[in-house]
């Protein structure tokens, strides 16, 4: 066990190094300062200090580690909040939008060029749930600090819940899609077999805790 620990505390300054390096030319951009520029920021020059600085708390907070909870934490919040930051400013800011994309959409303007709401759109459910994430992060460093008071409890479940709204859309496209592919498998059995598809194992289950039950044993599993 102690050889794998090495190198996984080994492994960590070196990936906190490259999100160090990420972070760092965005920022400087900002200034104008290095090999990238203002122009090189697709918005205003803070848009690149805050993407950069997502990318420093983050390497800051692999570089910490577990060691300092609540420096990593706070680390955890700045990188969040750099991140929120972007995200609320494409999809909710003023202006025109133009986003770089890989799938062909014609009504937003054609492959790899995504415009207006087409690039609002998924940045602002990013953006929820990145938001979401944030304050989730905010109300459990808190606690840390506070040494984890029962009165936190409340705020930190809302917190949660205000996690799952955000990936409601998401659940809910994944539910759509399991029942459509259910019911296509379904609706397929029936026409290739004539008969509608059966849960045999169900079937089977049922039939020996009926058998069980007219022996006068209990079924395992069965409380009742």
């Amino acid at each position: 066990m102690k050889p794998s620990k090495g190198r996984s505390s080994g492994a960590a300054p070196l990936f906190g190094l490259i999100f160090l390096a990420s972070g760092i030319l965005p920022m400087l951009a900002a200034f104008d300062i290095g090999p990238l520029g203002r122009e090189d920021i697709n918005g205003p020059p803070w848009l690149g200090f805050a993407a950069g600085g997502s990318f420093l708390a983050a390497g800051l907070a692999v570089m910490t580690g577990p060691r300092a909870p609540v420096l990593n934490g706070l680390l955890a919040v700045l990188a969040l909040a750099g991140l929120a930051a972007v995200g609320n400013w494409v999809a909710f800011g003023v202006g025109e939008r133009a986003c770089s994309g890989s799938i062909s959409l014609s009504w937003a303007g054609g492959a790899g060029d995504l415009t207006g709401l087409a690039c609002r759109i998924p940045f602002g459910f990013g953006a929820l749930v990145t938001n979401a994430f944030l304050c989730w992060m905010i109300v459990s460093v808190l606690q840390k600090v506070l040494g984890g008071p029962q009165r936190l409890a409340r705020l930190l479940k809302a917190a949660e819940w205000l996690i799952l709204a955000s990936l409601a859309p998401i659940l809910l496209v994944l539910l759509v899609v399991i029942l459509v592919s259910g019911a296509a498998g379904a609706l397929k059995a029936r026409w290739t077999t004539g008969a509608w598809p059966r849960n045999e194992a169900f079937i089977a289950r049922q039939k020996v805790q009926g058998l069980l039950r007219g022996f006068g044993q209990k079924p395992p599993g069965d409380s009742t």
